[in-house]
């Protein structure tokens, strides 16, 4: 299955407990393997123990823990 970036973007966030994360905002991809790295997430949600927001306020979760891409993109953290 093949995904563009640009569908990944302002797609809703949620953990597979069903907590609502918030909106993807921007992706980081390693420029070296260009693999994708992390998530950017506009949070307007909890923030999920372990994690912090960013001096931009955004959230920074890592690319593999996303576990489906659909209507919505769930991680599990």
């Amino acid at each position: 299955m093949e995904i563009r970036l640009s569908d990944l973007r302002d797609k809703q966030v949620t953990t597979v407990s069903g907590e609502r994360l918030g909106y993807i905002s921007n992706v980081i991809l390693d420029s070296a393997s260009g693999k994708l790295k992390t998530l950017v997430i506009a949070s307007d949600g909890d923030i999920p123990e372990g994690y912090e927001l960013n001096s931009e306020n955004m959230l920074n979760i890592p690319f593999e823990t996303v576990r489906s891409v659909k209507d919505m993109v769930m991680v599990k953290i």
